[in-house]
């Protein structure tokens, strides 16, 4: 009698084990798409770069027309001249590499909004954390910072963030005017990769700016925080929808989001997981999938079709 409870309750002790461990395995929440044509490192690696350089161009935007004190500086230095060299750019050159910004056009209607803001980055611009843009983006501000429901529509003709050619509008709709911004943004973007590859991403997000926005010619100490989710088709006709799960922070002195994660479905199934860190400003992220999990360098993409397994890297 004692041996059958005893083995009784060691078999119950397995059954609860096997409970605990699919609990906290979190490979168990992992599934594979049955209907992609390359790997699910393939298609998180292509995502995270053009979210990197999304990122950086969708800054960019923020800190030219982020705040009054900004738009009032750029409008002033345009009462002289039609054109914004980079040599007026005194205070914001640090984040251009040589202190060479981006040269800055202002049209106003009729001394008032709506007033579009054309960057012209020319061949080349180089970023002093090392990026490099070139082309134009054109923002057009419906109405004053200082009002809620005031929009600025980004849009990029041929854009070149690195190696990456970006496409497409990104709108800013403002919900709050207090000391922490908050914009609900929606992105409609196409990216055309290096090896010809393009994604077409819609997402609907909100970036809160929580550090900085008091100092706007000192883009060092702005912190901005981002929620939301979005979906993205790629020219091989893999879809996906994007969560983030953990809130993402960008820090103006950084090139990469230093923390946040990322979750990555197809068909209602969760096929992997991003993790972009502690807050230190570095290009590591870590990916969780049925695989296991594996850090990788930001913008560094793995390229490898299911039919043949063939890697390369770009």
């Amino acid at each position: 009698m004692k041996n059958r409870i005893m083995s009784l309750a060691f078999g119950i002790a397995i059954v609860f084990s096997s409970c605990n461990e699919d609990e906290v395995n979190p490979l168990s929440n992992y599934a594979t798409p049955t209907d992609f044509n390359v790997t699910v490192e393939s298609v998180v690696t292509a995502d995270v770069a053009v979210e990197d350089a999304v990122e950086s161009i969708d800054y960019e935007v923020d800190l030219f027309t982020g705040t009054a004190d900004m738009i009032g500086e750029l409008s002033a230095k345009s009462m002289d001249s039609d054109q914004l060299k980079s040599s007026v750019a005194d205070k914001w050159q640090d984040r251009y590499a040589n202190g060479e910004a981006p040269d800055i056009t202002i049209d106003w209607t009729d001394g008032g909004y709506p007033c579009t803001i054309t960057l012209d980055y020319g061949e080349e611009t180089t970023l002093a954390n090392g990026r490099i843009i070139s082309g134009t983006m054109a923002i057009t501000l419906s109405g004053s910072l200082t009002t809620e429901g005031a929009t600025r529509t980004a849009t990029f003709t041929d854009l070149t963030v690195d190696s990456l050619t970006v496409n497409g509008t990104i709108e800013k709709n403002i919900l709050s005017v207090t000391e922490e911004r908050e914009v609900y943004i929606v992105r409609d973007l196409e990216f055309t990769l290096p090896d010809s590859t393009t994604l077409n991403c819609y997402d609907e997000i909100t970036r809160t700016w929580e550090q900085g926005i008091g100092t706007p010619f000192y883009y060092v100490d702005d912190v901005m925080t981002i929620n939301g989710y979005g979906t993205c088709t790629d020219s091989d006709g893999n879809q996906y929808r994007r969560d983030i799960t953990k809130t993402l922070q960008k820090q103006g002195g950084c090139r990469y989001l230093v923390s946040g994660t990322v979750s990555y479905a197809a068909n209602g199934l969760t096929f992997g997981t991003v993790d972009y860190g502690d807050g230190t400003c570095d290009n590591i992220g870590t990916f969780t999938s049925i695989n296991g999990e594996t850090e990788f360098i930001i913008g560094k993409r793995v390229r490898e079709r299911i039919s043949n397994r063939n890697k390369s890297e770009q």
